[in-house]
């Protein structure tokens, strides 16, 4: 993990984001794009993006807990998914892509996200084991709401490489996944949360990435960039 300045490539790209948004048509619900993409290239969902196009919200795929969190609920079944941005503006408003709960994978890339991360979330125990896999690849994150990239009961298998990280936004202690109550040692605000149970989930590879805080202070604190939680 590598910190930079915030390069020409990061002002470009939000300058971009918002001379399009003055300009282009309406915004796509992002849940929409990808319930009429279609199977291609061994994906269940392959979703092809539009060149500066604006998509809005989060997207989540996979089992969830119940409300009691004693069981997976299979309503939503997990899929391979392919989101190739070309471009395209994602505005998650403060939600995030998520794959969950499953044995399949998300691969994203060329995408522009705002306001928002992906989170990969898993399970590895004596009875279950659901762990997503997958990867995020030259994307561009501005004030990502939690965390640009979490992994959450993941970790072999993703692959985060030439991302460009701006101003990951603090928004308290995360949750923990078995029990859905904050955790003390789980902080928000960094570029790229990953697992601390590599004994349990492996280790991502995680290369070639920029992160940046506007704030000097913040932008000194190795956690506020890389961590595992």
């Amino acid at each position: 993990m590598r910190l930079h300045p915030l390069s020409i490539a990061a002002l470009a790209a939000v300058g971009f984001a918002a001379a399009v948004a003055a300009a282009a048509p309406p915004p796509i619900p992002l849940r929409a794009a990808f319930e009429a993409a279609p199977a291609l290239h061994g994906y269940d969902r392959y979703l092809e993006l539009e060149t500066g196009r604006y998509y809005t919200g989060g997207l989540l795929f996979g089992p969830t807990w119940d409300e009691d969190r004693t069981r997976f609920q299979e309503a939503e079944l997990g899929c391979d998914v392919m989101i190739v941005g070309n471009g395209a503006i994602l505005d998650l408003e403060g939600e995030q892509i998520c794959i969950s709960f499953c044995n399949n994978r998300l691969d994203i890339q060329d995408c522009i996200i705002l306001n928002g991360g992906v989170r990969f979330v898993g399970d590895n125990s004596v009875d279950v084991r659901r762990v997503p896999v997958g990867s995020v690849r030259y994307c561009t994150f501005y004030r990502p709401a939690e965390y640009a990239v979490r992994l959450q009961g993941a970790g072999a298998g993703v692959l985060c490489e030439r991302n460009l990280v701006v101003d990951a936004v603090d928004t308290g202690q995360d949750v923990m996944i078995w029990t859905g109550i904050t955790g003390n040692n789980l902080p928000t605000g960094l570029s790229f949360g990953l697992s601390v149970q590599t004994g349990a989930f492996g280790l991502p590879d995680v290369r070639d990435n920029w992160t940046w805080h506007a704030d000097p202070r913040t932008n000194e604190d190795p956690l506020r960039h890389f961590g595992f939680l």
